[in-house]
C-alpha cells in the first residue's frame, strides 16, 4: 500500500470521527455542564500530548515571544472554541453545526486577507461572499421560515466556534514554522490547562465525578482520546503526504457523514433551503481554491 493511499484513508477515518463526534457530543450538552467538557476534553489531550512530547526529538523549548503566542493561540483555539462549541450544541442540532462548519475555509481566507495581507482574487471575493450568504441561511432559517430564537442561539455560538478555530490557525501559522505539531499541541493544552483549572476549580469540587463516568465513560474518552487525540494526529499524517487541498476536501465531506449517520439514528434530515445552503458554502469554497488548482496545474506542468 502506497503512501499517499495511507495518507487518504487516515483522512478518511478522521473525517468519520469527527462526524460521529457531533452526535457524541450533543448527547454529553444534554446532560454534562459546558465547563466540565472542556475540562475533560483539555486536561485528557494535554496528558496525552504530553507523553509525545516527551518522545518527541523535533522538541524545542519556545522563546517568551512564542509563548506568548501558544498563550493567545490557546485562548481563542482550545478554550472559547470548545466552550462555544459545547455551549452551542445545547440550543442547535448536530447537522446544523457540522453544516455551519463547512464555512471555515471562507473564514480562513478573510481573515488571511485582513492580518497577512493575502490578495483577494475576483474568485476569492465571489466565494467568500457565497460563503457568507450561506452560512448566514443556515444560521438564521429554521423551516417552516420561523424564527426560533433558541436554535439562532445555537447557531450564532457555532458560528463563533468557527470563527475562532479560524483564528487560531491564523495565529498558528507562523508558530508550526518553527516547532513540530506534537510540540505546538503540547505547549497549547498546557496554556489551556493552566487558565482553565483556575476559572473551573468550584465547579469540578461539587461536580459529581463517579455518576459522570459511571454513565459517560465512553462519551467522554471519545471526544478526549478518538477525537482530540487520535482524529488530529490522522489528520497530520494525511497532511505530511499530500497537498493542503486534498486535505481539506475530507473537511467538506463531514457533512455528509453527518447526514448519513442523521439517516441510521432516524433522526430528522436537513430541509431542502438548508441542504441548499450548505452547497452556497460548498460553492464559495470551490471558487476561493481556484486560484490554487490553477497554480498547482502550472507548477505540475512546469515539473513534467
Amino acid at each position: 500500500m502506497s503512501e499517499k493511499l495511507k495518507a487518504h484513508i487516515a483522512l478518511f477515518v478522521s473525517a468519520v470521527l469527527f462526524a460521529i463526534n457531533y452526535w457524541v457530543s450533543d448527547d454529553l450538552t444534554n446532560h454534562i455542564a459546558t465547563l466540565p467538557l472542556v475540562f475533560f476534553r483539555t486536561i485528557g489531550a494535554a496528558f496525552l500530548f504530553g507523553i509525545l512530547y516527551y518522545f518527541d526529538k523535533e522538541k524545542i523549548m519556545p522563546n517568551k515571544k512564542d509563548l506568548g503566542l501558544f498563550a493567545f493561540a490557546a485562548l481563542f483555539g482550545i478554550l472559547l472554541n470548545q466552550f462555544l462549541f459545547f455551549s452551542g450544541l445545547k440550543y442547535t442540532s448536530a447537522i446544523d453545526a457540522a453544516t455551519i462548519h463547512v464555512s471555515n475555509p471562507i473564514i480562513v481566507i478573510t481573515l488571511s486577507a485582513i492580518f497577512l495581507k493575502i490578495k483577494l482574487t475576483k474568485n476569492k471575493l465571489l466565494g467568500v461572499a457565497l460563503g457568507a450568504l450561506g452560512a448566514l441561511i443556515l444560521i438564521l432559517y429554521q423551516g417552516n421560515y420561523k424564527s426560533d430564537l433558541s436554535s439562532i442561539k445555537g447557531n450564532m455560538m457555532i458560528f463563533g466556534n468557527t470563527f475562532a478555530y479560524a483564528l487560531f490557525l491564523i495565529i498558528l501559522k507562523s508558530l508550526l514554522k518553527k516547532y513540530s505539531h506534537i510540540a505546538a499541541m503540547f505547549w497549547l493544552h498546557i496554556f489551556s490547562s493552566s487558565f482553565l483549572i483556575p476559572v473551573s476549580f468550584n465547579t469540578l469540587i461539587q461536580f459529581n465525578w463517579y455518576e459522570v463516568f459511571s454513565q459517560y465513560w465512553f462519551s467522554i474518552f471519545y471526544i478526549v482520546v478518538m477525537l482530540t487525540f487520535i482524529a488530529y494526529l490522522l489528520n497530520m499524517y494525511g497532511l505530511k503526504r499530500l497537498s493542503p487541498t486534498s486535505v481539506s476536501f475530507y473537511v467538506y465531506l463531514q457533512p455528509v457523514f453527518a447526514y448519513i449517520i442523521a439517516i441510521i439514528l432516524g433522526e430528522q434530515l436537513p430541509s431542502f433551503v438548508k441542504v441548499m445552503a450548505t452547497l452556497t458554502i460548498i460553492s464559495g469554497v470551490v471558487l476561493v481554491n481556484t486560484d490554487k488548482f490553477k497554480e498547482h496545474k502550472k507548477l505540475k506542468g512546469m515539473n513534467s
